[in-house]
């Protein structure tokens, strides 16, 4: 269960640190903002989904399964 702990703590890291980036990039894209930017940002958004969110969710779902499954309860 220790090891479940420090995966779930590194996880929420992870997430802070996501949150802080994209803090940042939403002040500086809106100091650029225009219709090619828009755009731009809407296809960095979600390569950002893909790439980033998608694989962190994997790993927590996988990591909740994982634990459910050794307290005998089932999703």
């Amino acid at each position: 269960m220790d090891q479940n702990a420090k995966v779930v703590q590194e996880l929420q890291e992870l997430k802070q640190k996501v949150a802080s980036l994209e803090d940042l990039l939403i002040t500086e894209r809106k100091e650029k903002a225009g219709p090619g930017r828009t755009f731009m940002d809407a296809i960095l958004s979600l390569l950002f989904g893909l790439f980033v969110v998608g694989p962190v969710a994997v790993v927590v779902i996988g990591v909740l399964m994982i634990v459910m499954s050794w307290l005998g309860k089932g999703f």
